[in-house]
């Protein structure tokens, strides 16, 4: 991970983290959950934007979250 990591980023990463005892699928649903819960529509705007952004500092839960996030359309709000 590159030393400037977004705050978006770093947050995700660590919910990523609370529930990577889950199996894959499940923890990445309970992930976007979290974030479309409680996240402003601007962070997760920014969020979403980042998922995108070279070089990945996403961990792979929390990338797959940003994508569950698009595709329900709670991306941006």
């Amino acid at each position: 991970m590159s030393a400037e990591v977004s705050p978006q980023v770093r947050m995700a990463n660590d919910i990523a983290i609370q529930f990577a005892h889950l199996p894959p699928g499940q923890a990445a649903r309970e992930v976007a959950h979290h974030i479309k819960m409680f996240w402003d529509p601007r962070m997760r705007a920014e969020l979403d934007r980042l998922a995108d952004s070279p070089p990945q500092d996403m961990d792979p839960l929390a990338l797959e979250a940003a994508r569950l996030l698009r595709s329900a359309g709670a991306g941006a709000g």
